[in-house]
């Protein structure tokens, strides 16, 4: 083992790599897992102090009974119980390889935004880094079934990590899917809207588990509003790591941390704000944009339009007057309720349930 792990705040780093890029045909890929190894002890070798979250257990799981391939909410999270200790053993055993000792954390988004569970989680990741220990997290699937990019940018956030690195199996955004044989082209570097980055991505692919591109720009978005600089890069290109802590040219594509304007948005609000792709969006009046532009909540009898079908609690957009998304977050009340016309005086987005969107 590799004592002693730097850990200056200024190294932490969050690697988070998809189950297509560590599992083939329902079993862990030894390749694959030696070069996710390789891209790890490269990065500790430069000095940094990584956090690793890992994606396959459901894959490896549901390989084991046939039963569990089918879609439910019970056979996903049986097979995630079961294919975790496998996939973390197989961690284990190749990390230990490297000369790197690794412990595993199991955790879900409330451990990382409810105050009253952050301290035990951050003191823990502080003496297993101390003692140069590699940090294996992963989603409590068992409990129910959420995403791990999600997760990994949340963390990312919690430790005040300088880089979240998204491996897949895809070397970052493309404006197609190159999976598909489309002549697309990847983008280096994403500043332009969200709105306009998520149609983009509609057409691409991710990284064949519980997500896809759509789903990775979400935690893209959590982690950036946190000031986190975020890469997606191929998993199979062991320099990526090191090039994008470096800020060197990487096969990938980077979103700079953005700026909020919410005043120092904590991660629950962030986690409300952008956990899943948009299900619809709410169109305000002025007096509906000017709340929201104020920090305040927005009233249903703010709302003039109602596009698509939601659920109360899911993502929504809020757009202003000139079709701009101004504001993503959690709604209070349903499409049929909130269109209704009925509920003026109740709010459908509180004031700590959306997260203002620079640009639309």
């Amino acid at each position: 083992m590799r004592d002693g792990m730097n850990d200056g705040t200024g190294n932490r780093v969050v690697i988070k790599v998809g189950t297509s890029s560590l599992i083939t045909r329902g079993e862990v890929d030894p390749v694959k897992l030696d070069t996710l190894c390789a891209t790890v002890s490269k990065g500790i070798e430069a000095g940094l102090a990584p956090v690793l979250v890992t994606s396959g257990a459901i894959a490896l799981g549901r390989t084991r009974h046939s039963t569990l391939t089918q879609d439910t909410t019970e056979a996903a999270q049986t097979a995630a119980a079961l294919g975790q200790g496998v996939l973390y053993a197989a961690l284990h055993a190749r990390f230990a390889a490297y000369g790197l000792e690794t412990g595993q954390i199991m955790l879900t988004p409330h451990d990382l935004v409810a105050p009253e569970h952050g301290g035990g989680v951050r003191g823990t990741l502080d003496l297993m880094r101390s003692l140069g220990m590699v940090p294996i997290v992963n989603e409590n699937d068992a409990l129910g079934v959420r995403n791990n990019d999600v997760l990994a940018a949340l963390l990312s956030g919690f430790i005040e990590a300088r880089l979240l690195l998204l491996l897949t199996n895809v070397a970052g955004l493309y404006d197609g899917n190159p999976l598909l044989g489309d002549d697309a082209v990847r983008i280096a570097e994403v500043t332009g809207p969200i709105s306009e980055v998520e149609a983009v991505a509609g057409g691409s692919t991710g990284d064949g588990g519980t997500g896809g591109m759509l789903v990775k720009l979400s935690a893209c978005w959590i982690a950036t509003h946190a000031g986190v600089r975020t890469v997606v890069a191929d998993a199979m290109d062991s320099t990526a790591l090191v090039a994008a802590f470096r800020g060197d040219e990487v096969a990938g594509t980077v979103f700079p941390p953005r700026t909020s304007h919410c005043a120092a948005p904590d991660l629950g609000r962030l986690w409300r704000a952008f956990r899943n792709p948009p299900s619809g969006s709410v169109i305000c009046d002025a007096a509906g944009q000017q709340a929201i532009e104020s920090g305040r909540a927005l009233l249903g009898g703010n709302v003039g339009a109602i596009r698509g079908s939601f659920d109360s609690g899911d993502v929504v957009d809020i757009v202003g007057t000139d079709s701009r998304v101004i504001a993503r977050g959690s709604v209070r009340l349903g499409s049929a309720e909130a269109g209704a016309g009925g509920r003026s005086a109740s709010a459908l987005f509180d004031d700590c349930d959306y997260v203002r969107i620079f640009g639309g």
